[in-house]
């Protein structure tokens, strides 16, 4: 099947030094469901960077002992490996290659990109601190022979001896305390008391803790105005095909042969939005990059000029289509910047992402 021919605005021929956004419209993949067995049939005998010769999944190499490729598979079964493989493939790397469509947009206005990562304020006292090394080291202790629940009344037992202490003993008094004082009405902590008796506080030990990531968005804000037939048709499709695609698709499943039943039973993903900016036919020296994305939301202001006018020649000549519109694209992209992003072919030209 032949890819669409591409839609732009304005109509106006493309040059080397010409910038624009391309969007091209691709087909979601899913990324699968994130277990990852070795389909035996499919291992193949490569040799490593080291001269060693493994068997070979895709870029995953392992070593399964002596023997034929036939006798090596048969002891990957033997490991657990399965004829099902599920990959939690990036968007990033999905099979992005059939486009839905392709559109050619002006340099919007009010550029700028950012980038986000979460953090969250962490605290470990030394009381709990103290408790949670003893924890730890009771379980790694080689107790793998004693039943759990002996395993952890130890691990309290040796907890609550090496925490007795003037100093421990006096901040659980102290907690009691404050506890039996706020019953009439009070809101005294443990800290409080202790800062009061002896101006000091239990060191927080707080740190600034790494918590995930987030996602980009992007909002774009177009004005077309069509300056004969050909560009207000161009908009026309331009408009309906954003529509069509950002809209979830109704599903259903399959029986026999190839027939549909449970009609309209799931609901299709929408569509990935790949962006660009370009100049000419290449991506922009400067700019930066985008990941797939999600166009979440969309307006258009048929009025841009703040008045209702159209054009009142016949159909062929733009007839009935506003002289004035203002549309708006919101995008969400759909997996968070990494550090080796910048690494890639596309990460290392511009600004990257």
């Amino acid at each position: 099947m032949a890819a669409p021919k591409p839609l732009r605005y304005p109509k106006a021929e493309i040059h080397k030094t010409t910038d624009y956004l391309q969007i091209d419209i691709k087909k979601y993949v899913p990324s699968g469901t994130g277990t990852s067995d070795i389909d035996p049939d499919l291992l193949v005998e490569k040799v490593n960077p080291t001269g060693q010769t493994v068997l070979a999944y895709g870029d995953e190499f392992s070593n399964l002992g002596p023997g034929s490729l036939a006798q090596r598979r048969a002891a990957a079964r033997q490991l657990g490996a399965t004829s099902t493989r599920f990959n939690l493939t990036r968007p990033s790397k999905r099979n992005l290659e059939k486009p839905n469509g392709k559109i050619y947009l002006p340099i919007p206005s009010n550029i700028q990109d950012g980038n986000s990562v979460k953090y969250t304020e962490g605290s470990l006292d030394g009381l709990t601190a103290k408790a949670l090394g003893i924890a730890i080291n009771a379980f790694n202790q080689g107790k793998e022979n004693q039943a759990i629940a002996k395993i952890i009344s130890d691990t309290l037992k040796s907890t609550t001896n090496a925490l007795v202490s003037n100093e421990v003993q006096q901040y659980f008094i102290n907690t009691l305390a404050t506890q039996a004082a706020n019953v009439a009405g009070g809101n005294l902590t443990a800290s409080q008391l202790l800062s009061r008796q002896s101006g000091n506080i239990i060191n927080p030990n707080m740190e600034l803790l790494f918590d995930g990531v987030t996602l980009r968005s992007f909002k774009f804000s177009f004005k077309m105005t069509p300056r004969n037939g050909k560009e207000a048709e161009e908009i026309k499709k331009i408009i309906r095909l954003l529509k069509k695609t950002m809209s979830p698709g109704l599903g259903g499943t399959k029986g026999p042969n190839n027939t549909k039943v449970a009609e309209n039973f799931y609901l299709n993903t929408p569509n990935l939005y790949q962006l660009s900016y370009m100049r000419g036919r290449a991506a922009h020296p400067f700019l930066h990059k985008f990941k797939p994305c999600f166009l979440t939301d969309m307006s258009v202001n048929y009025t841009g000029e703040g008045t209702y006018a159209v054009y009142g020649d016949s159909a062929d000549k733009g007839g009935g289509t506003p002289v004035s519109m203002i549309m708006d694209l919101g995008f969400k992209e759909v997996e968070p910047i990494y550090a080796d992003d910048y690494e890639t072919t596309d990460g290392k030209k511009g600004v990257g992402y």
